[in-house]
């Protein structure tokens, strides 16, 4: 945690001179990112340092008020610098609809910011909210939340601060949020920031008391008839080989995605019909669940289409019921993976090559030993549906042997 006050934390530097110590005059939160407004006392340099949280735990940025001076470490992903420089230039001043819920009111605060722009992002922030509820129950956890996860707030937060702002427009900041928080600061005697770990661990324990919903259990796994649930996109693909990819790179180049979209998602939708059948042929007893944002193509009875136009909470919620009951789950690489994989068995993930770099970021782990070999398997984006069936059917049949082998007849070796 970073405390902002009394006596706030100030390992700051600055950026020009070097000199340590700087005057922190306050704290701003913009949006996805928050500030330290200061002064160097030996130069008397007035620069924004962002504060070390979330992507920006290991890369310090800076910005200089009066010569507009944007500094950074060399090893800044592009990305991360793109969007803190997007975030601090574009302010916007239009009054934002922000919902403060009070659960319990608290004297010492935890402020855990998980507004993004990306809501893989949004999610993996929240999952930082569990070390706070379990570490000190002295401390009250105030979430910052996009109203699009609302039903997401853990139970357990002293409050909620629920910003009504699409995603998408997150990558600005915000005036009217500046404000808020500014005001709401001076009510409490002591005042941390949460470091929002981008890839924080989590226990079935903790997902349930984010969703509601208790994670598969395992004993049950042997017992209970085989369902596969798909996490489909409409909006990224597994392919059918190397000319879908360029089918695909060609209508982004030529504006045309609109059209291309659809026929990339038909052709995904054969893909997963294929997969189907070959899973049923060698486990007949097998169900299947369709999941996702869209509703393209008709499965003919192949499988519980519970597809969706839009995402309300209720539909998220029943999502979470059937992740729960599912054994294998199967989709492409992206942040649609992170319920799924909290709460189903175990997974088979599409993975693109241009995605290798993040692989296992979208995955909630559930398991600490050799388990998360066994349920976790990857294949690359032109994997045939063969190929992806075999692997989920092998999770579902070899999972006792393994087990035995694996888990149960082995020596115990005490740390």
């Amino acid at each position: 945690m970073i405390r902002l006050k009394p006596n706030p934390d100030n390992y700051f530097t600055c950026p020009e001179c070097q000199a340590m110590d700087p005057l922190i005059n306050k704290f701003i939160f913009e949006s996805i990112n928050m500030y330290a407004d200061c002064t160097c006392k030996a130069c008397d340099l007035e620069f924004m340092q962002i504060l070390p949280v979330g992507h920006s735990v290991d890369y310090p940025m800076s910005f200089g008020v009066d010569n507009k001076k944007f500094y950074k470490k060399i090893d800044s992903p592009d990305w991360l610098s793109a969007s803190v420089l997007k975030s601090h230039s574009e302010i916007r001043r239009d009054p934002v609809a922000i919902e403060k819920i009070v659960f319990k009111q608290y004297d010492q605060v935890v402020i855990l910011n998980t507004l993004d722009s990306l809501y893989g992002h949004v999610l993996l922030k929240l999952y930082n909210a569990f070390h706070h509820l379990n570490q000190d129950n002295e401390i009250g956890l105030i979430i910052i939340i996009p109203k699009i996860v609302k039903w997401l707030i853990p139970s357990g937060c002293a409050e909620a601060w629920v910003v009504d702002v699409k995603l998408s427009d997150l990558v600005y900041g915000y005036q009217f949020l500046q404000k808020f928080v500014a005001d709401q600061l001076n009510q409490y005697q002591v005042v941390y920031v949460s470091k929002a770990y981008s890839h924080p661990v989590t226990s079935s324990e903790d997902i349930a008391r984010l969703t509601g919903v208790v994670p598969f259990n395992l004993k049950n796994f042997g017992n209970l008839k085989p369902i596969i649930t798909f996490i489909l996109r409409e909006d990224r693909w597994w392919f059918n080989g190397p000319l879908d990819y360029w089918f695909y790179r060609i209508c982004r180049k030529l504006s045309i995605s609109s059209w291309g979209n659809k026929i990339l998602t038909r052709r995904q939708n054969q893909l997963v019909r294929k997969v189907i059948k070959a899973i049923k042929l060698e486990l007949p007893e097998s169900s299947f669940h369709l999941i996702g944002l869209g509703k393209t193509g008709n499965f003919d009875g192949l499988a519980h289409d519970e597809r969706s136009v839009s995402t309300p909470a209720e539909v998220e919620r029943e999502w979470c019921r059937i992740y729960a009951m599912t054994h294998v789950v199967i989709g492409v690489h992206g942040s649609n993976m992170l319920l799924p994989t909290a709460l189903a068995a175990g997974c088979v993930e599409i993975l693109p090559e241009d995605r290798y770099g993040n692989m296992i970021q979208d995955i909630t782990v559930r398991y600490t030993d050799r388990q998360q070999l066994f349920f976790y398997r990857f294949s690359d984006q032109f994997a045939k549906p063969k190929s992806i069936a075999n692997k989920a059917i092998a999770m579902i049949r070899d999972y006792q042997v393994f087990k035995k082998n694996m888990l149960i007849n082995t020596y115990c070796h005490s740390s």
